[in-house]
């Protein structure tokens, strides 16, 4: 004990010592300050270029305040990143409401603010486009890439792992309806372009047939990078797609929204829906 206290004494309470504890406390206090402020006002820019968007589509653009989306009850955003501690809590930037033909569409932005031990900090982003139907038996679908990171043909485990994507985590309403999520049989020959689960398999082969999985294949090249898997989530009356370590970019923004527009007209079940209905 008096050792402790002769370390306490001479060590800890030297002036010099408190000095750099509080330098220390200052530089991280300060530099969070920082970061969350420009974080803002890069939002605020971004709410800037949006918002011509918004009012050439008749709808609007709204902040952090008002900001959420439809389905966070359903997939939390970075719901596919490891939860570690040193990390801020999610944050909804920005939600651009609109209508496109008869259909309601939200586009939203989450960040997250990570702090890398040692290396400073950085700002991840996820953005959802949703748009609000009637409801659906709950499924999901992706694009499938044929050939591996090498350029090669992919073999079965390659394929396999690829229809992996779209059976993913099991659905929220899945899950509380206690339903089995299961492979969708899609028509030849996009059996080999594109792998789906459903709680309903039957009906959703109905949905997905040749001309609605034709039109995505037809618009892959013109879609940007992210949303080429399109990995779309029907459920609860919205289907969705996730656009990680992206930012809403009004340039190709409205491609996307069109494929799934596009995609919905030629299904033959689904009926656009106001997000203020019930579903």
């Amino acid at each position: 004990m008096d050792i402790l206290l002769k370390i306490l004494n001479e060590l800890v309470l030297t002036w010099w010592f408190l000095t750099w504890v509080g330098l220390v406390v200052l530089f991280l206090a300060v530099r969070r300050w920082l970061n969350f402020r420009n974080h803002r006002k890069g939002i605020e820019g971004q709410i800037a270029a949006l918002t011509p968007l918004a009012q050439r589509l008749g709808g609007r653009v709204v902040g952090a305040d008002e900001a959420t989306m439809w389905t966070a009850e359903l997939r939390k955003p970075f719901d596919n990143e490891f939860s570690i501690a040193f990390r801020s809590k999610r944050l909804f930037d920005l939600s651009l409401d609109f209508q496109r033909g008869p259909w309601h569409v939200r586009v939203t932005q989450a960040s997250v603010r990570y702090d890398t031990r040692g290396y400073g900090v950085r700002w991840q982003h996820e953005h959802r486009v949703e748009i609000a139907t009637a409801r659906i038996a709950p499924m999901r679908m992706t694009r499938v890439q044929k050939y591996d990171i090498f350029g090669n043909l992919g073999s079965a485990g390659h394929f396999k792992s690829e229809r992996g994507f779209a059976k993913g985590s099991t659905p929220v309403t899945v899950q509380r309806a206690d339903a089995e999520w299961s492979p969708v049989s899609l028509p030849e020959p996009m059996d080999l372009e594109f792998a789906a689960y459903s709680s309903d398999p039957v009906a959703a082969v109905r949905e997905l047939n040749l001309d609605a999985l034709f039109w995505l294949l037809d618009q892959e090249q013109s879609l940007p990078s992210w949303a080429q898997r399109m990995i779309l989530t029907f459920e609860s009356g919205v289907v969705y797609l996730n656009g990680y370590g992206e930012l809403i970019d009004a340039e190709h923004l409205m491609v996307v929204v069109d494929t799934m527009c596009g995609l919905l007209d030629r299904m033959p079940g689904v009926r656009p829906r106001h997000p203020a209905a019930a579903v």
